[in-house]
């Protein structure tokens, strides 16, 4: 258990960073999220409940440092996209997957696509739903205008999930090739 719990605590340290200090060291350039490919990757290499706290952990500490913290009620619709973002990964982690092959780096290409859009469709909502009287022409607005940011966010998401997720992914993926999969331990230990 001692070799396990070792594994694990390292491998979240190891998510934690990514996202703690990519939002810190990235901080001029908008929307150019490690704090989302950290949310993507603690869902697919750590158990669900570590997944959420270190997700959240991400985003507190971050925002604290950056002096960001309880600055503005949109934060619900940030966090809470996060969140959305660990959970849809948590759920279809099975399908993302893949060895070490050209493939898998297009399902992470295709994930990091697919989970900013929802972030994106999200969190522009919140936006309409606290600053904007609510109207569809409102409602409308709030989309076009946010268009421009979502597509470098999109642009982005491409390259911090196929050129920042994926070789963190392919630091585990011997160990889950030979069963070793943190995930699958927690559970055969939880068993035993």
């Amino acid at each position: 258990m001692e070799q396990h719990s070792k594994r694990l605590f390292a491998t979240a340290i190891s998510v934690f960073i990514i996202g703690f200090v990519g939002r810190i060291v990235l901080h001029d350039y908008p929307n150019f999220e490690t704090v989302m490919v950290a949310s993507f990757l603690s869902a697919l290499v750590l158990p669900r409940n570590w997944t959420f706290v270190i997700t959240i952990s991400m985003i507190v500490s971050s925002d604290i440092y950056l002096g960001y913290f309880g600055g503005s009620k949109i934060i619900l619709f940030t966090y809470s996209g996060f969140l959305f973002v660990s959970l849809l990964t948590s759920k279809f982690k099975n399908n993302i997957k893949g060895g070490l092959k050209p493939g898998t780096v297009y399902k992470f290409g295709g994930a990091g696509i697919l989970v900013t859009l929802m972030y994106d469709i999200w969190t522009n909502f919140g936006v309409f739903l606290l600053t904007y009287n609510y109207t569809l022409d409102n409602l409308i607005l709030v989309y076009v205008l946010g268009l421009p940011f979502m597509l470098y966010h999109l642009i982005s998401s491409l390259v911090t999930f196929t050129l920042i997720g994926f070789p963190f992914y392919a630091l585990f993926s011997q160990s889950m090739n030979n069963k070793l999969n943190i995930e699958d331990e927690v559970i055969n230990y939880e068993q035993n």
